[in-house]
């Protein structure tokens, strides 16, 4: 008898839709990275072994780096991508689906080097990847979370609910998020040319047995 009134204290906390958004952005990675990993099971393995083997020793000799140009569109494509989409009614479907390419392309490359190498290729494309991982896979989910509403909203407008929808306001706070992302990510490339070509040349010697 005393439970009664217990409960009905207890006053449910809303749901926060930031959550739900930031939920269905990581399954639309995590099936994008699902479907990276059956496309590179039906690769030719023996011409990616080839490839991945003469990029490593390359790599291993000091001749193979990432160019400047490369490594900025790597590590500021996805996250600008989806602060531009944020202006768009199209991102109301294309930042999933960003979010779906970036799970594509790095379970793809996990995937082949896995094929290529077996289980040392774990290590070895964690040893490329990890660095970058690190600083877009916040900034990329921050970003969306951010915008995607913001098209979602845009595209109501268009194509939905029309004059009835209140204006779509950008608030400094989507400025000031992408601009800490461009910080954070500026110093990520900088970690990226010095610490990965030392953790891969690392994660080669332990693969082929001599420590460079």
């Amino acid at each position: 008898m005393r439970g009664r009134p217990v409960l009905r204290t207890i006053s449910w906390k809303p749901w926060d839709p930031s959550l739900l958004r930031g939920l269905l952005l990581a399954l639309f990675f995590l099936s994008g990275a699902l479907a990276g990993h059956l496309f590179a099971a039906g690769c030719d393995q023996d011409a990616l072994s080839r490839y991945l083997q003469d990029y490593c020793a390359v790599y291993d000799a000091g001749g193979a780096s990432v160019s400047l140009l490369s490594c900025v569109t790597l590590y500021f494509g996805y996250v600008v991508g989806a602060f531009l989409l944020g202006f768009a009614s199209v991102g109301a479907v294309l930042i999933p689906a960003l979010s779906c390419g970036f799970g594509f392309f790095t379970m793809y490359t996990i995937s082949c080097f896995v094929r290529a190498y077996g289980r040392a290729g774990v290590l070895l494309a964690m040893a490329a990847l990890v660095v970058r991982l690190l600083f877009t896979l916040p900034c990329f989910f921050a970003q969306a979370g951010v915008a995607w509403p913001l098209s979602t909203d845009l595209a109501l407008l268009v194509f939905g609910r029309g004059k009835r929808s209140a204006p779509v306001l950008y608030g400094s706070r989507y400025f000031l998020l992408f601009t800490l992302c461009v910080v954070v990510l500026t110093v990520g490339v900088c970690c990226e040319r010095f610490l990965t070509p030392l953790l891969f040349r690392l994660a080669l010697g332990g693969v082929y047995g001599n420590v460079s």
